[in-house]
C-alpha cells in the first residue's frame, strides 16, 4: 500500500540556547504551548535549546495517509545538513532594492571561508536516552555539527547544531548556542541594523533527508524537509497576528500549489481554527507592548476584546486595512489595523493580514462561519506543519525573525510548505537574516509610523514592554540592561547578555508577566 514517505513537518523550527545539554521539543499540535516542567533555563540559568522533531508518514498511490513510520517498522537513517551562509550573502535588503551589496565585499580571500558549513551528518536507530543529551552524546547517539575552519583568515570553532534520535527512531535537530563573534575585532557601533562585516553567528538552516528500508527490502522514496534555526521565542504563549504559517499558506495559493478555498462555495472558516486565533493574537499584544494609553485602565484596552469573540463583529472588521492582491505590496482602505510595520518600511503603509485571513474575517463579520468545534489532539501531518510555523513571524519581513521575504516570494516549493531541495541549498533561508541576529533584535521593537501612531515589529517574539511579576500595571522595557533598571541594552550588551532576558509567561491571575529575568 505504501507508495511514498514524507517527512513532517516540512519546515521544522529549532531555536538557539546557550545551555550545553538542556533542551526541549517544540510544539507538535496547533495551539500547543510547550513549557518545560523545570522551565526554559537549566540548573546554571542558561537557556535551553528548542529541538525540532521530525516524523515520517507513509502514503499510498492516491496520496492517502497510511500510517506513521518508526524504527519498529523499518531501518531509518536520517541525514541533516545545516549551514550558515550569512557572511557570504547579500546584505539584507528590501525587495525593491535590485542590486544589493555583498557582505564582506572587501575580503580578498577565498569567499568559501565565509560559509559556515560542517557538511551532512547521519544518525539512526532508537535512542532510549534521548532526554539526556550528554549521555546520548557520550554513547554516540547524539552528534554535534562541528565547525573548525578559517573565517576571514582566522581559525574559528563552534557547534552549529546537534542531532539525535528519540526512543522511536524519530529525528531531533537542535541548533547552535547563540554564539556571535567577530574574530577580526569588527565593531557593531554605527553600523547598519542588520549587516555587519567581520561577524558570524550560529543561526542556520538546512536539509533534512532520510532513507527508509522495510524488512521486505522495499525502500520507498522519501520527500525531504527543511529545518530553520532561529533565536529564542521569549513569549512562548503568544503569536504574531500574521504567522509564518499564514504567510506560506497564502504564498501556496498565489503560486497555484493549493486551490483558493474561497473558490469553493461550500467553504466556511472555522471559528476555532481560523477566526479566534487572529483575535486572540491581537488581544494578547497588550502583554508585550505598551501603547501609552493605559491598557489596563477602564478606558484603555479596547472594550470589544473584553470577550472573545467580540459581540460587535462589524466594528472589528471595519478597522482592518485591506491587503494587496500581491503579498508584501501596499494595502488600501482607511483601516489602521493591525498596527505593525509592512515589508515597505520606512515609506510604506502599515502591514495587513494576508488575503486569506482578511477574507475569513469578512465572512465572520457577515456571520458566515462554522461555530466552535473540538480540536484534533493527534499527531498528524497537517497539525505538525501548522504547529511548527504558527509560532513564527510571517510579517513584516524586514528582515523577520526566522525567515525573510525570499521564503515567501523566491525560493521554490514542490508542494505547500515543502521546499524544493534541488533548488534551495543549506544556509539559503537564513542568509537574509540579520548578522549578527542580536543587532536586529535590539533595534526592531517599535517605531513611529502611519496614522500618527507607533507601529510594532514582532512583540510576540521579541517583547517591547512587559509587566513584571507582582509589579502591578506599570510597564518596564523588556530589553533593559539590568533586571531592575529601565535603561535599554546596547548592541554589545545584547551580544553578551541575550540569555539574561526574561520570558513572558501566562500566570494564574490571567496575565502574562515577565519571569526568569537574570
Amino acid at each position: 500500500m505504501i507508495k511514498t514517505i514524507k517527512i513532517y513537518p516540512p519546515i521544522g523550527i529549532a531555536r538557539l540556547g546557550n545551555s550545553k545539554d538542556g533542551y526541549f521539543i517544540g510544539p507538535e499540535r496547533p495551539g500547543e504551548v510547550v513549557i518545560p516542567s523545570d522551565g526554559f533555563r537549566d540548573a546554571a540559568k542558561l537557556i535551553k535549546r528548542q529541538a525540532a522533531r521530525f516524523h515520517l508518514f507513509a502514503f499510498d498511490e492516491s496520496d492517502n495517509l497510511v500510517k506513521e513510520i518508526t524504527s519498529d517498522d523499518a531501518d531509518i537513517r536520517w541525514t541533516v545538513h545545516l549551514a550558515n551562509t550569512k557572511a557570504a550573502a547579500e546584505w539584507f535588503h528590501p525587495k525593491s532594492e535590485i542590486h544589493p551589496k555583498q557582505r564582506n565585499s572587501a575580503f580578498a580571500g577565498d569567499r568559501q571561508q565565509l560559509r559556515l558549513d560542517p557538511g551532512p551528518l547521519t544518525v539512526s536507530g532508537k535512542n532510549p536516552d534521548f532526554v539526556e543529551l550528554g549521555k546520548s552524546r557520550a554513547s554516540g547517539a547524539a552528534k554535534d555539527l562541528q565547525i573548525n575552519q578559517l573565517f576571514l583568515n582566522k581559525q574559528v570553532q563552534l557547534v552549529l547544531g546537534t542531532i539525535t534520535t528519540d526512543d522511536r527512531g524519530l529525528l531531533l535537530v537542535l541548533g547552535g548556542h547563540g554564539e556571535s563573534k567577530s574574530p577580526v575585532g569588527a565593531s557593531l557601533s554605527g553600523g547598519d541594523f542588520a549587516n555587519h562585516d567581520g561577524w558570524y553567528d550560529d543561526v542556520s538552516d538546512g536539509l533534512v533527508s532520510a532513507t527508509v528500508k522495510f524488512n521486505d527490502g522495499s525502500a520507498p522514496a522519501v520527500s525531504s524537509a527543511w529545518v530553520i534555526v532561529g533565536p529564542p521565542k521569549y513569549a512562548p504563549g503568544l503569536q504574531s497576528v500574521v504567522s509564518l504559517y499564514d504567510t506560506l499558506y497564502q504564498a501556496a495559493i498565489v503560486r497555484g500549489l493549493i486551490p483558493d478555498p474561497f473558490n469553493d462555495p461550500s467553504f466556511k472558516p472555522s471559528l476555532n481554527a481560523d477566526i479566534l486565533p487572529i483575535l486572540l493574537r491581537a488581544a494578547n499584544m497588550r502583554w508585550v507592548y505598551d501603547n501609552g494609553t493605559g491598557q489596563f485602565a477602564a478606558t484603555g484596552f479596547h472594550h470589544s476584546f473584553n470577550q472573545l469573540p467580540p459581540a460587535d463583529r462589524t466594528v472589528i472588521f471595519n478597522r482592518l486595512a485591506i491587503p494587496s492582491n500581491t503579498p508584501g505590496n501596499p494595502g488600501s482602505g482607511s483601516g489602521d489595523m493591525p498596527k505593525m510595520w509592512s515589508d515597505l518600511y520606512p515609506d510604506g503603509p502599515n502591514g495587513t493580514l494576508t488575503q486569506t485571513q482578511y477574507k475569513m474575517m469578512q465572512m465572520w463579520k457577515d456571520g458566515d462561519f462554522v461555530p466552535a468545534t473540538g480540536a484534533d489532539s493527534s499527531i498528524n501531518p497537517a497539525g505538525l506543519t501548522r504547529a511548527a510555523l504558527e509560532p513564527c513571524v510571517g510579517a513584516a519581513f524586514y528582515p523577520g525573525i526566522e525567515a525573510s521575504w525570499k521564503l515567501r516570494d523566491v525560493y521554490a516549493f514542490v508542494e505547500p510548505f515543502r521546499l524544493d531541495s534541488a533548488k534551495v541549498s543549506p544556509g539559503d533561508i537564513s542568509s537574509q537574516m540579520s548578522l549578527p541576529w542580536q543587532s536586529d533584535f535590539l533595534d526592531c521593537s517599535v517605531e513611529s509610523g502611519n496614522f500618527g501612531d507607533d507601529l510594532v515589529w514582532w512583540p510576540a517574539q521579541r517583547p517591547i514592554a512587559i509587566l513584571k511579576a507582582g509589579g502591578g500595571n506599570a510597564y518596564a522595557p523588556w530589553g533593559r540592561a539590568t533586571a531592575s533598571g529601565s535603561t535599554g541594552m546596547s548592541v554589545d550588551q545584547m551580544i553578551t547578555d541575550w540569555y539574561k532576558l526574561g520570558f513572558v509567561m501566562a500566570q494564574p491571575n490571567g496575565r502574562f508577566e515577565e519571569v526568569d529575568r537574570l
